[in-house]
């Protein structure tokens, strides 16, 4: 018996001991990753130090082109959009950001799905894992669930999902990192290829409090910043009625609100969409310059 409770405090001992060593390893290569998705995401969370600040989810990240403000608004500009996320790794990211300064203006195109409609929350933690020990962002993870408090004593764990994009950002990146953030995407719209857009198959809207609760929470953050909400065009068009939750929020606490999600110069517009969801390069670059008109008498 005791020779089996000594291999077991062997295996547990060595378990932790690789562990450590992957965890640290892992932590050098993605804090000198030399391009790529984990640069982008470091220099979001790291560095940023420009006045505009574009967030949201893939919209955000393929619709506006910081080149365009920073010529337009002669303003410094980046875009923190990710695709498949929302409010929970925004409010991340701006926690960090917070530390360093506090940005001028922050554009927030919203996403219903991402940003207050009820889904799987983890997946939103993912980019946040490697800033774990960073202030405020174990609150974050908790609050998504507790056991996460648990699973983040491996060091492993916190880039068990990125193995292989990590050290391929490390050594020889395949993304690009974008204009300023920003990652314009190329080519035109295939009507033929449409889909039906899952916002408008949903019926049932179903709020997330969590969601909902880090919204209030990043506007709290942005007392002394220019905050701006948008929902940039798709193609298909929306149900305003899904949008109803942030323009009352929005009402509530006197910050603007840029609805294009209907406007007629965009929607079924083929030649400016790559999707149904998503602009392409010239759509963004249009978009960016039309969204500048709206944004001058707010600044």
């Amino acid at each position: 018996m005791k020779r089996f409770i000594c291999q077991i405090i062997v295996y547990i001992s060595i378990i932790i001991v690789v562990d450590i060593i992957i965890g640290h390893c892992m932590s050098y290569l993605i804090n000198n990753v030399k391009g790529g998705d984990n640069w982008r995401n470091n220099y979001i969370c790291k560095t940023t130090n420009e006045d505009v600040l574009i967030f949201g989810s893939s919209r955000a990240f393929h619709h506006y082109n910081p080149q365009v403000i920073i010529d337009s608004l002669n303003l410094s500009c980046y875009n923190c959009g990710q695709d498949g996320n929302g409010i929970i790794l925004n409010y991340g990211r701006l926690l960090m950001i917070l530390q360093r300064y506090q940005p001028k203006v922050i554009i927030y195109d919203i996403s219903t799905s991402f940003d207050y409609f009820a889904n799987d929350n983890h997946k939103y933690l993912g980019r946040l894992k490697p800033y774990y020990d960073e202030k405020g962002i174990k609150e974050l993870f908790n609050s998504v669930d507790q056991t996460e408090r648990w699973k983040m004593l491996s060091s492993m764990y916190r880039y068990n999902s990125s193995f292989l994009q990590i050290i391929s950002d490390y050594f020889h990146p395949i993304q690009q990192v974008g204009n300023k953030g920003f990652r314009p995407l190329k080519g035109s719209f295939d009507p033929m290829k449409i889909r039906n857009n899952k916002d408008n198959e949903d019926n049932e809207i179903m709020y997330d409090t969590l969601k909902i609760d880090y919204i209030h929470k990043f506007i709290s953050l942005c007392n002394n910043t220019t905050l701006i909400f948008t929902h940039s065009p798709i193609w298909y068009g929306l149900d305003s009625t899904k949008l109803d939750l942030i323009k009352n929020i929005c009402k509530k606490n006197k910050i603007p609100f840029l609805d294009f999600s209907n406007n007629p110069k965009y929607v079924h517009n083929d030649s400016l969409f790559k999707d149904g969801s998503h602009l392409n390069e010239n759509g963004a670059n249009e978009f960016t310059k039309y969204l500048i008109r709206k944004l001058r008498p707010l600044l």
